[in-house]
């Protein structure tokens, strides 16, 4: 069984391959039947995730949980997995704005850094990478397809939407004895959370980091907008 080589070939392969299959399909959803090759390229992605989603669970110990209370997707990657989803095939403001700041936050780090055991050809590769590389790739090809974009109030309705998911989460943690979110513990397999105190204290450095990251995402298009203005 082959063991994950971080930047190793196939490591670089899916990053590469993250960042170019959308900027092609871009390119190709801009040619002629603009609106309709932008529909099919969404649906494409949505399906892609929606297929990661379903293997995902059924791959994973997630499928033999004989707990409900454990198969919920209540996790903030399984929500940023459907705002993009919806997105995609809706391409509404507000679900690209949590696709883009939740998805590309939470997910850029992971596609980097990845904790994976297996390597290429193994299943959790390819799920990793999918589920990873399709976050990043749709939200690549919102920007560049059908030029999506984050606006100045943007950040505040992700990170209220972020706070009002915490709040959720956390209640459902208390009642049903779960941790989506980590709102009641740090994960077992070792984080960054690790270095940002211990519980309660780590959740408001947590919700300090979101926001930083927030603003960095934002800061290109902030960049753009102000060298327009000065024209």
């Amino acid at each position: 069984m082959n063991t994950f080589a971080r930047w190793g070939t196939a490591h670089w392969a899916a990053i590469v391959i993250t960042l170019v299959i959308p900027l092609l399909l871009a390119w190709w959803s801009h040619r002629g039947g603009k609106e309709i090759r932008m529909r099919i390229v969404g649906s494409a992605f949505a399906l892609l995730l929606l297929a990661e989603i379903i293997a995902q669970f059924l791959y994973s110990d997630r499928g033999q949980s004989e707990s409900w209370k454990e198969l919920m997707p209540l996790h903030l990657c399984d929500l940023a997995l459907f705002s993009c989803i919806l997105a995609c095939t809706l391409r509404k403001q507000f679900l690209f704005e949590i696709a883009y700041f939740w998805g590309l936050a939470g997910t850029i780090h992971g596609l980097l850094t990845p904790d994976l055991a297996y390597g290429f050809p193994h299943p959790q590769f390819w799920l990793f990478f999918i589920g990873h590389g399709g976050i990043v790739g749709s939200v690549i090809y919102l920007v560049t397809g059908p030029r999506m974009r984050p606006v100045s109030q943007s950040i505040k309705r992700a990170y209220l939407a972020l706070l009002a998911y915490a709040a959720i989460s956390g209640g459902f943690n208390a009642v049903f004895k779960t941790n989506y979110g980590y709102t009641c513990a740090k994960p077992a397999s070792g984080s960054l959370m690790d270095f940002m105190g211990p519980w309660p204290w780590y959740i408001l450095s947590l919700s300090a980091a979101a926001l930083l990251s927030f603003l960095v995402l934002y800061l290109p298009w902030w960049i753009k907008d102000n060298l327009k203005a000065a024209r």
